[in-house]
Formats: C-alpha cells, structure tokens, sequence
C-alpha cells in the first residue's frame, strides 16, 4: 500500500529505532486503535494514514528518547471480511486484504452476473453508499478513480443491469450497450468507437418498442444523435 493506506485494528506495524535506544520490533494495532510502545506507551493510529502514523510516531519518539529516530513500515496487512451481493456472479461473504477495493470484490465474487449493472456497483458502509464504480468509466474511458479501501462489515451490491442498447451497422465496434437513464445516443456511439469511413449518414434508422410495437423512427442526420434520448 501507498503512504495513503489507512490504518486499523489488527495492521501490523515494523518500527525501527537508530541512536542510543536502538531495537527493531513490530506491533500489532489493538482492538482499541492504539500500539504500545516501549517507554511510551499507547499510541493511538487507528484511522490514521500509514504516513500521519509515521509522523505521529516519529514525534513520541523524538520526545521520549534524544538522539534517536524511527522508521516506520507496514510489515503486515488486516483481513476484512465483506459482502458481496446483488447481482454478482457468487454472492457471498469474502476474506480479503485491508488494502482492496470495489474491483478486488467483484473478482472474488466471479464478476458480474447477466443481470447486473456494469454502471453501478455501490460500496455501502452502515447503510450508506460511499462509492460508486461505474465499469464504463474503466473499460472504455480508461479512468481508475477508486479512492475507498474496503474495511470489514461493507456490503458491494451490484445493481440490475440499465438500459440495454444494440448498435449496429457501419459503426466500429458493433455491440450490445449499457445506458444510463436519460443518456443521449451520441453516448452510445461513443462507445461503439464511432461511425466508420463507409457509414451512410443519410439511412439511419432508430428501432424503439412503442407501447408493445416495434417501430422504426427514422433519424434524418447525425446531428439529431445528440437529441435522441435512448431506451432499454
């Protein structure tokens, strides 16, 4: 983990002191947040960064023992145990690493199910969402935007799956899409890598179940791509 990792009961902790009070020795954070150091005491860090821990630390020890400094490292890591539910391949309780998040959920839990959303995978911790992945963003856009580590008692749900699009026709990457409500077909394109060198922008056909019927509607040009909101 990065210098961000936040710290909590049962993380181990490898502090080295150099000087006069030399010793290299790990201690485990305790159910009440705190390490219990030699000639110092408790030191609370539960809740703390691994790196506002450091300087935490470094203080007392700065205070308690003139001429020596300590070096801090994470030597091990908690477990927590987490649910994993909704519309996920093999919903269940999980044992993962302190250091996971929303998508190490997902691949314990064999990803998603045919139902479920790509759009919305919610991280819920006591009762409210916290964070929310959208694959999209990650398949398509590239973007890795995850900030919360997981932490026992959370719950990832995966939500049913939106509205499904089919595009096809003289477009790049013909396929099945997700949309989010009131998205624009100018999304869908995108996703589909765009139009291709060959399309015919003036025989575009859009094919919508109107109250039990399918009807073709008829788009005049790609500027309406933009207008058009899409449906399941």
């Amino acid at each position: 983990p990065d210098s961000g990792y936040m710290l909590d009961v049962g993380d181990v902790i490898e502090i080295q002191l150099v000087g006069p009070n030399e010793y290299i020795e790990e201690f485990s954070i305790n159910s009440d947040g705190s390490v219990s150091m030699p000639d110092i005491g408790k030191v609370v860090i539960a809740g703390l960064s691994l790196n506002d821990a450091s300087q935490l630390i470094k203080s007392k020890v700065n205070l308690a023992f003139i001429g020596s400094e300590a070096f801090i490292s994470l030597s091990d890591i908690r477990d927590v145990n987490i649910l994993v539910t909704g519309n996920a391949v093999n919903s269940g309780i999980y044992t993962l690493t302190g250091n996971s998040n929303i998508l190490h959920a997902l691949s314990a839990a064999g990803g998603i199910s045919e139902f479920g959303s790509l759009r919305e995978i919610n991280l819920i911790r006591d009762n409210i969402i916290i964070e929310t992945l959208d694959l999209y963003d990650l398949l398509i856009e590239g973007q890795y935007n995850l900030k919360k580590r997981l932490r026992s008692g959370d719950v990832v749900f995966v939500e049913a799956r939106k509205n499904i699009i089919t595009i096809d026709g003289a477009i790049n990457r013909p396929a099945k899409y997700e949309a989010l409500d009131d998205q624009k077909l100018v999304s869908i394109i995108e996703y589909a890598n765009g139009i291709n060198r060959i399309a015919d922008l003036e025989n575009i056909s859009l094919e919508r179940l109107v109250n039990g019927i399918l009807k073709t509607i008829p788009v005049p040009n790609d500027s309406y791509f933009e207008a058009i909101n899409v449906q399941d």
